[in-house]
Protein backbone atom coordinates (compact mmCIF):
# COMPACT_ATOMS: atom_id res chain seq x y z
CA UNK A 1 0.00 0.00 0.00
CA UNK A 2 1.67 3.44 -1.17
CA UNK A 3 2.42 5.91 1.98
CA UNK A 4 1.03 9.02 2.38
CA UNK A 5 3.70 11.44 1.60
CA UNK A 6 4.51 15.14 3.27
CA UNK A 7 3.44 17.06 -0.01
CA UNK A 8 -0.14 14.91 0.41
CA UNK A 9 0.23 15.67 3.77
CA UNK A 10 0.38 19.22 3.78
CA UNK A 11 -1.26 19.83 0.46
CA UNK A 12 0.06 21.88 -2.35
CA UNK A 13 -0.17 25.02 -0.61
CA UNK A 14 2.62 25.74 2.13
CA UNK A 15 2.25 26.18 5.66
CA UNK A 16 3.72 28.56 7.84
CA UNK A 17 5.57 26.85 10.58
CA UNK A 18 5.23 29.14 13.38
CA UNK A 19 4.21 29.36 16.84
CA UNK A 20 0.65 31.24 17.80
CA UNK A 21 1.82 34.47 19.12
CA UNK A 22 1.36 34.52 22.72
CA UNK A 23 -2.00 36.52 22.47
CA UNK A 24 -3.70 33.49 20.51
CA UNK A 25 -2.66 31.23 23.20
CA UNK A 26 -5.10 33.06 25.58
CA UNK A 27 -8.28 32.44 22.93
CA UNK A 28 -8.85 28.51 24.41
CA UNK A 29 -8.69 29.92 27.66
CA UNK A 30 -11.66 32.29 27.30
CA UNK A 31 -13.40 29.16 26.01
CA UNK A 32 -12.48 26.83 28.97
CA UNK A 33 -14.17 29.66 31.33
CA UNK A 34 -17.05 29.83 29.01
CA UNK A 35 -17.46 25.59 29.75
CA UNK A 36 -17.05 26.43 33.20
CA UNK A 37 -19.89 29.20 33.76
CA UNK A 38 -21.76 26.68 32.15
CA UNK A 39 -21.49 23.79 34.87
CA UNK A 40 -20.30 25.90 37.84
CA UNK A 41 -23.79 25.81 39.24
CA UNK A 42 -24.59 21.88 38.63
CA UNK A 43 -21.22 20.82 40.01
CA UNK A 44 -22.56 22.98 43.47
CA UNK A 45 -25.55 21.16 43.56
CA UNK A 46 -24.69 18.07 42.55
CA UNK A 47 -27.21 17.38 39.73
CA UNK A 48 -25.95 14.82 37.36
CA UNK A 49 -28.99 15.15 34.92
CA UNK A 50 -28.35 18.93 34.64
CA UNK A 51 -24.64 18.93 34.87
CA UNK A 52 -24.18 16.19 31.87
CA UNK A 53 -26.67 18.65 29.69
CA UNK A 54 -24.39 21.40 30.52
CA UNK A 55 -21.49 19.51 29.94
CA UNK A 56 -22.74 18.80 26.45
CA UNK A 57 -23.55 21.87 25.69
CA UNK A 58 -20.07 22.87 26.86
CA UNK A 59 -18.55 20.63 24.37
CA UNK A 60 -20.75 21.85 21.48
CA UNK A 61 -18.80 25.49 22.32
CA UNK A 62 -15.72 23.85 21.94
CA UNK A 63 -16.08 21.90 19.09
CA UNK A 64 -17.64 25.18 16.96
CA UNK A 65 -14.57 27.27 18.33
CA UNK A 66 -12.02 24.43 16.97
CA UNK A 67 -14.24 24.01 13.50
CA UNK A 68 -13.52 27.84 13.04
CA UNK A 69 -10.18 27.43 13.92
CA UNK A 70 -9.34 24.33 11.51
CA UNK A 71 -11.52 26.30 8.76
CA UNK A 72 -9.25 28.98 9.23
CA UNK A 73 -5.96 27.04 9.34
CA UNK A 74 -6.95 25.75 6.14
CA UNK A 75 -7.83 29.20 4.60
CA UNK A 76 -4.61 30.95 6.13
CA UNK A 77 -2.24 27.61 6.56
CA UNK A 78 -0.54 29.17 9.85
CA UNK A 79 0.52 26.59 12.11
CA UNK A 80 -1.06 28.37 15.12
CA UNK A 81 -4.28 28.43 13.58
CA UNK A 82 -4.27 24.19 13.98
CA UNK A 83 -2.71 24.53 16.96
CA UNK A 84 -5.81 26.68 18.59
CA UNK A 85 -8.07 24.51 17.16
CA UNK A 86 -6.92 21.32 18.54
CA UNK A 87 -6.35 23.29 21.96
CA UNK A 88 -10.20 23.41 21.40
CA UNK A 89 -11.44 19.92 20.73
CA UNK A 90 -8.88 17.96 22.85
CA UNK A 91 -10.17 19.40 25.65
CA UNK A 92 -13.91 19.59 24.10
CA UNK A 93 -13.32 15.86 24.15
CA UNK A 94 -12.80 15.47 27.71
CA UNK A 95 -15.99 17.49 28.50
CA UNK A 96 -17.91 15.84 26.47
CA UNK A 97 -16.65 11.93 28.05
CA UNK A 98 -17.52 14.03 31.32
CA UNK A 99 -21.27 14.56 29.70
CA UNK A 100 -21.35 10.68 28.55
CA UNK A 101 -20.46 9.85 32.60
CA UNK A 102 -22.48 12.29 34.31
CA UNK A 103 -25.29 11.05 31.64
CA UNK A 104 -24.81 7.35 33.14
CA UNK A 105 -24.92 8.13 36.82
CA UNK A 106 -28.30 10.46 35.89
CA UNK A 107 -29.76 7.03 34.40
CA UNK A 108 -28.24 4.53 36.77
CA UNK A 109 -27.57 2.33 33.68
CA UNK A 110 -25.08 2.38 30.52
CA UNK A 111 -26.08 5.54 28.59
CA UNK A 112 -27.37 4.16 25.39
CA UNK A 113 -30.82 3.57 25.92
CA UNK A 114 -32.12 6.45 23.22
CA UNK A 115 -31.39 8.85 20.22
CA UNK A 116 -29.88 11.79 22.35
CA UNK A 117 -27.63 9.14 24.06
CA UNK A 118 -26.42 7.67 21.00
CA UNK A 119 -25.97 10.79 19.31
CA UNK A 120 -23.57 11.73 22.04
CA UNK A 121 -21.69 8.95 22.21
CA UNK A 122 -21.34 8.57 18.41
CA UNK A 123 -20.26 12.84 17.64
CA UNK A 124 -17.66 11.38 20.62
CA UNK A 125 -16.46 8.53 19.09
CA UNK A 126 -15.81 10.77 15.26
CA UNK A 127 -14.39 13.34 17.61
CA UNK A 128 -11.99 11.22 19.03
CA UNK A 129 -11.11 9.73 15.63
CA UNK A 130 -10.14 12.67 13.93
CA UNK A 131 -7.94 13.37 16.97
CA UNK A 132 -6.20 10.22 16.37
CA UNK A 133 -6.00 10.49 12.60
CA UNK A 134 -4.41 13.88 12.80
CA UNK A 135 -1.55 12.58 14.89
CA UNK A 136 -1.10 10.00 12.21
CA UNK A 137 -1.71 12.07 9.30
CA UNK A 138 -1.42 15.87 9.09
CA UNK A 139 -3.64 15.61 6.24
CA UNK A 140 -6.87 14.98 8.11
CA UNK A 141 -6.51 18.49 9.86
CA UNK A 142 -7.65 19.37 6.52
CA UNK A 143 -11.11 17.75 7.00
CA UNK A 144 -11.03 18.77 10.59
CA UNK A 145 -13.40 22.11 9.88
CA UNK A 146 -15.81 19.81 8.00
CA UNK A 147 -15.63 16.98 10.65
CA UNK A 148 -16.59 18.98 13.27
CA UNK A 149 -19.42 20.25 11.43
CA UNK A 150 -20.60 17.09 10.67
CA UNK A 151 -20.25 16.31 14.69
CA UNK A 152 -21.89 19.55 15.62
CA UNK A 153 -24.76 19.00 13.50
CA UNK A 154 -24.90 15.40 15.47
CA UNK A 155 -25.52 16.76 18.47
CA UNK A 156 -27.71 19.43 17.24
CA UNK A 157 -29.82 16.68 16.31
CA UNK A 158 -29.27 14.54 19.20
CA UNK A 159 -30.47 17.68 21.20
CA UNK A 160 -33.58 17.78 19.19
CA UNK A 161 -34.44 14.39 20.53
CA UNK A 162 -33.59 14.82 24.07
CA UNK A 163 -34.94 12.47 26.65
CA UNK A 164 -34.88 13.12 30.16
CA UNK A 165 -32.99 10.29 32.08
CA UNK A 166 -35.65 7.09 32.43
CA UNK A 167 -35.33 3.58 33.37
CA UNK A 168 -34.64 1.21 30.74
CA UNK A 169 -37.30 -0.73 28.93
CA UNK A 170 -37.77 -4.44 29.21
CA UNK A 171 -36.65 -4.70 25.57
CA UNK A 172 -33.40 -2.89 26.45
CA UNK A 173 -32.31 -4.50 29.78
CA UNK A 174 -29.83 -6.87 28.43
CA UNK A 175 -26.20 -6.84 28.36
CA UNK A 176 -26.20 -7.02 24.72
CA UNK A 177 -27.16 -3.10 25.16
CA UNK A 178 -23.82 -3.06 25.20
CA UNK A 179 -21.77 -5.12 23.24
CA UNK A 180 -24.48 -4.35 20.01
CA UNK A 181 -25.10 -0.64 20.82
CA UNK A 182 -21.57 0.36 21.62
CA UNK A 183 -20.61 -2.01 18.66
CA UNK A 184 -22.37 0.17 15.99
CA UNK A 185 -21.43 3.44 17.37
CA UNK A 186 -18.05 3.04 17.24
CA UNK A 187 -18.56 2.19 13.75
CA UNK A 188 -20.54 4.95 12.73
CA UNK A 189 -18.12 7.30 14.74
CA UNK A 190 -15.47 5.61 12.69
CA UNK A 191 -17.48 6.04 9.15
CA UNK A 192 -17.87 9.64 9.88
CA UNK A 193 -14.58 10.07 8.90
CA UNK A 194 -14.81 8.57 5.45
CA UNK A 195 -17.56 10.32 4.41
CA UNK A 196 -15.98 13.35 4.93
CA UNK A 197 -12.97 12.12 2.92
CA UNK A 198 -14.94 10.83 0.36
CA UNK A 199 -17.15 14.14 0.06
CA UNK A 200 -13.26 16.17 0.01
CA UNK A 201 -12.64 13.67 -2.94
CA UNK A 202 -15.92 14.43 -4.46
CA UNK A 203 -14.94 18.38 -4.25
CA UNK A 204 -11.26 18.37 -5.48
CA UNK A 205 -12.28 15.78 -8.81
CA UNK A 206 -15.11 18.13 -9.50
CA UNK A 207 -12.88 21.36 -9.43
CA UNK A 208 -10.74 19.78 -11.85
CA UNK A 209 -13.32 18.08 -13.85
CA UNK A 210 -15.79 20.94 -14.72
CA UNK A 211 -16.77 24.56 -14.68
CA UNK A 212 -17.58 25.70 -11.12
CA UNK A 213 -17.33 28.10 -8.45
CA UNK A 214 -13.95 26.29 -7.31
CA UNK A 215 -11.95 26.55 -10.44
CA UNK A 216 -9.57 29.65 -9.99
CA UNK A 217 -9.95 29.20 -6.43
CA UNK A 218 -7.42 27.88 -3.79
CA UNK A 219 -10.36 25.91 -2.14
CA UNK A 220 -9.29 22.50 -4.19
CA UNK A 221 -5.60 23.13 -4.71
CA UNK A 222 -5.45 23.35 -0.87
CA UNK A 223 -6.87 19.88 -0.61
CA UNK A 224 -4.67 16.89 -0.40
CA UNK A 225 -4.58 14.83 -3.74
CA UNK A 226 -6.95 12.27 -4.93
CA UNK A 227 -5.17 9.81 -4.22
CA UNK A 228 -4.55 10.47 -0.82
CA UNK A 229 -8.07 11.42 -0.30
CA UNK A 230 -9.05 7.83 -1.61
CA UNK A 231 -6.33 6.11 0.44
CA UNK A 232 -7.56 7.42 3.51
CA UNK A 233 -11.62 7.11 2.86
CA UNK A 234 -10.43 3.18 2.33
CA UNK A 235 -8.75 2.93 5.48
CA UNK A 236 -11.67 4.66 7.47
CA UNK A 237 -13.71 1.93 5.98
CA UNK A 238 -11.57 -0.63 6.65
CA UNK A 239 -11.53 -0.29 10.26
CA UNK A 240 -15.43 0.56 10.19
CA UNK A 241 -16.96 -1.82 8.85
CA UNK A 242 -15.95 -5.00 10.31
CA UNK A 243 -16.88 -3.33 13.93
CA UNK A 244 -20.34 -3.09 12.03
CA UNK A 245 -20.35 -6.21 10.66
CA UNK A 246 -20.01 -7.78 13.92
CA UNK A 247 -22.11 -5.25 16.03
CA UNK A 248 -25.08 -6.27 13.30
CA UNK A 249 -24.42 -9.84 14.00
CA UNK A 250 -24.49 -8.96 17.71
CA UNK A 251 -27.87 -7.48 17.35
CA UNK A 252 -29.23 -10.68 15.75
CA UNK A 253 -28.12 -12.74 18.98
CA UNK A 254 -29.95 -9.65 20.96
CA UNK A 255 -33.00 -10.13 18.84
CA UNK A 256 -32.98 -13.57 19.64
CA UNK A 257 -32.87 -12.87 23.28
CA UNK A 258 -35.54 -10.44 23.00
CA UNK A 259 -38.01 -11.60 20.62
CA UNK A 260 -37.27 -15.03 20.09
CA UNK A 261 -36.04 -14.84 16.25
CA UNK A 262 -32.51 -14.05 15.10
CA UNK A 263 -33.77 -11.92 12.04
CA UNK A 264 -37.21 -10.95 11.30
CA UNK A 265 -36.51 -8.06 8.51
CA UNK A 266 -37.84 -5.54 11.14
CA UNK A 267 -37.14 -2.40 9.22
CA UNK A 268 -34.29 -1.21 11.20
CA UNK A 269 -32.50 -4.56 11.12
CA UNK A 270 -33.37 -4.12 6.94
CA UNK A 271 -31.72 -0.99 6.92
CA UNK A 272 -28.01 -2.39 8.63
CA UNK A 273 -28.35 -5.13 6.45
CA UNK A 274 -28.68 -2.26 3.15
CA UNK A 275 -25.89 -0.26 4.83
CA UNK A 276 -23.65 -3.05 5.30
CA UNK A 277 -24.31 -4.15 1.75
CA UNK A 278 -23.43 -0.67 0.33
CA UNK A 279 -19.70 -0.92 2.08
CA UNK A 280 -19.31 -4.15 1.01
CA UNK A 281 -19.57 -3.08 -2.41
CA UNK A 282 -17.58 0.05 -1.54
CA UNK A 283 -14.52 -2.56 -0.70
CA UNK A 284 -15.09 -4.80 -3.27
CA UNK A 285 -15.02 -1.82 -5.86
CA UNK A 286 -12.32 -0.70 -4.15
CA UNK A 287 -10.24 -3.59 -5.06
CA UNK A 288 -10.96 -3.24 -9.06
CA UNK A 289 -8.58 -0.32 -9.82
CA UNK A 290 -11.14 0.96 -12.68
CA UNK A 291 -13.41 1.61 -10.14
CA UNK A 292 -11.30 3.62 -7.71
CA UNK A 293 -11.99 6.73 -7.71
CA UNK A 294 -15.25 9.05 -7.85
CA UNK A 295 -17.77 5.38 -8.31
CA UNK A 296 -16.16 4.69 -5.05
CA UNK A 297 -16.26 7.70 -3.13
CA UNK A 298 -19.69 8.06 -4.20
CA UNK A 299 -20.35 4.58 -2.79
CA UNK A 300 -18.77 5.64 0.52
CA UNK A 301 -20.79 8.75 0.61
CA UNK A 302 -24.22 6.38 0.07
CA UNK A 303 -23.44 4.40 3.13
CA UNK A 304 -23.09 7.13 5.12
CA UNK A 305 -26.35 8.16 4.16
CA UNK A 306 -27.71 4.43 4.81
CA UNK A 307 -26.64 4.71 8.65
CA UNK A 308 -27.93 8.07 8.91
CA UNK A 309 -31.25 6.58 7.97
CA UNK A 310 -30.41 3.34 9.91
CA UNK A 311 -29.86 4.77 13.42
CA UNK A 312 -32.17 8.39 12.88
CA UNK A 313 -34.84 8.11 9.91
CA UNK A 314 -36.33 4.08 10.73
CA UNK A 315 -36.19 4.98 14.27
CA UNK A 316 -38.41 8.15 14.22
CA UNK A 317 -40.82 7.97 11.12
CA UNK A 318 -40.71 3.89 10.59
CA UNK A 319 -43.07 1.76 13.01
CA UNK A 320 -40.90 -1.21 13.75
CA UNK A 321 -39.83 -3.19 17.07
CA UNK A 322 -37.13 -0.68 17.28
CA UNK A 323 -39.51 2.05 17.72
CA UNK A 324 -39.79 2.39 21.11
CA UNK A 325 -38.98 5.26 23.21
CA UNK A 326 -37.14 6.94 20.43
CA UNK A 327 -34.39 3.85 20.98
CA UNK A 328 -30.95 3.37 19.57
CA UNK A 329 -31.48 -0.68 19.49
Amino acid sequence: MARVTVADQVGTAPVAQRRAPALWRLIPLGFYLLAFTLIRGDLAAGRAADLSLHLYFAAMVMYVGGMFFYFAYFAYRHEGLRWLGIALVGPGALVHLGAIVARGFADGHYPLANMYEYSSMLSLVAVTVFLLMTVRWPVASLGGGLALFVVVALMGIGYGLYQSPEPLVPALQSYWLKIHVSSMMASSGILVSSFVFAALYLLKARSGSVKSWLNGSAIAARLPSLETLDRLTFRAILLGFPIWTFGTMAGAIWGEHAWGRWWGWDPKETWAAITWIIYAIYLHSHSLRAWRGRRTALIATAGFISILITLYAVNLWIVGLHSYAKGAG
